[in-house]
């Protein structure tokens, strides 16, 4: 519960996740406590995690699942323990990241008759799903299509990543303005530098080796598949995964069958204000995001932007954002990244050419100070945030849901 003495409006944000490695969400939370208000994150608890902890200032509440094995308890149940744990932080503010924490923020906001916003990582509807079958998918997308239609109209502000998503979602509902709060990442004016080798074991990856990296999740459609094929033809090379996550034994184990586990090595998460550092190390960064949705053409992740603040230059999809950023800051090269020819092709004309790494490496990291960091995002965010009117919430009603809620 918050604390009776803190005066400052309270920001309650809701996210489907941990909270132990969503830059975005944590960079958001900073910011608006910096600014002035006081933040606390609804999260998802998993075993090991603190079920209550603050983080520079930013209180963490996670909320554990329950009837694991059962989807429709599961969600109904984990539906109405978020709705209570979100009401007991007495919002001024509601920050629904992502749609499948709107419903339930949309839902308490009219309860409690405050205002709230919508944080749109990515353009949920269009994406594509690999966990779960087509039934599971099909309910899911319903109801967030419903969940969409009924509250993102409603916001007080709507947030998103990438030009495209928001002139979509300001078609679809009809909205005035959504403010584009780019996945730009905090970037000092001095690079300090770490060794991915430190990383990956002494004498893992020689000192003399080039290395391609590889920033983020090892998941579906990130093109990791076709950089290993080509890793087959770039013998002297090696890919670093940084922060692969739970598929880290996948990427080894294809990469044994293609015959260069020892050059494929992925590892875990570092600190987000230390991804730059290790990155810096690199000889060459990868984006390849293979565009199998509309989320994933429209893309402009957070990735692309801290391997250009590394100095690195850049072999990214040839998508219409991040197509766009690497050819006019002249960051680095694109590529079909579905077609691992052209992947190899690209790595060896940036290794044949030391100066021209140097050159797209300083234009990227140029670009990055003057325009793609975070400071630029959060002076958006807070200026929406100051537009929002702020109501005395009212007490809470008694009993269930209200009439009409569901």
């Amino acid at each position: 519960m918050p604390s009776s003495r803190d005066e400052r409006p309270r920001v309650v944000m809701l996210v489907r996740n941990p909270f132990t490695h969503d830059s975005r969400v944590e960079k958001e939370a900073d910011t608006l406590r910096d600014a002035g208000f006081a933040v606390t994150i609804v999260c998802e608890w998993r075993d090991g995690l603190a079920r209550h902890e603050t983080r520079r200032g930013v209180d963490v509440h996670r909320v554990p699942r329950r009837f694991a094995r059962i989807p429709i308890l599961r969600f109904l149940s984990y539906r109405s323990d978020l709705i209570r744990a979100v009401e007991e932080t007495e919002p001024a503010i509601l920050h629904a990241h992502d749609a499948n924490a709107l419903g339930e923020v949309g839902l308490v906001a009219a309860r409690r008759e405050v205002p709230f916003v919508y944080d749109s990582h990515e353009l949920w509807l269009r994406r594509t799903r690999h966990k779960h079958s087509r039934l599971y998918h099909g309910a899911m997308r319903a109801w967030h299509a419903r969940v969409e239609r009924r509250y993102v109209p409603r916001a007080a502000a709507v947030f998103t990543v990438s030009p495209p998503i928001a002139t979509y979602l300001q078609k679809q509902y009809k909205l005035q303005k959504v403010d584009l709060v780019a996945n730009y990442p905090e970037v000092d004016q001095h690079l300090e530098r770490r060794d991915l080798r430190e990383l990956a074991g002494e004498g893992v990856i020689p000192s003399n080796a080039p290395i391609l990296l590889h920033i983020g999740l090892y998941g579906n459609d990130r093109g990791i598949e076709q950089v290993m094929e080509a890793l087959t033809r770039l013998p002297d090379v090696h890919f670093v995964l940084l922060g692969a996550g739970d598929r880290a034994g996948r990427a080894k184990q294809e990469a044994a069958a293609l015959g260069i586990a020892a050059r494929v090595h992925p590892l875990d998460r570092v600190p987000t204000d230390q991804v730059i550092a290790y990155a810096s190390s690199a000889t060459i960064a990868i984006v390849p995001i293979i565009p199998n949705d509309l989320s994933y053409e429209w893309a402009l992740p957070n990735k692309l932007f801290q391997s250009m603040a590394a100095a690195l230059p850049v072999i990214a999809s040839d998508l219409p954002e991040m197509g766009a950023v690497v050819r006019e800051t002249g960051a680095g090269l694109t590529v079909n990244a579905r077609n691992p020819d052209e992947i190899v092709g690209a790595v060896r004309n940036l290794l044949a050419s030391p100066a021209l790494r140097e050159q797209m490496g300083a234009r990227g990291r140029a670009a990055v100070l003057e325009r793609y960091n975070w400071g630029v995002a959060a002076a958006t965010l807070v200026e929406a945030y100051r537009r929002i009117p702020l109501p005395r919430a009212p007490a809470l009603p008694k009993g269930g849901l209200v009439e009409g809620d569901a």
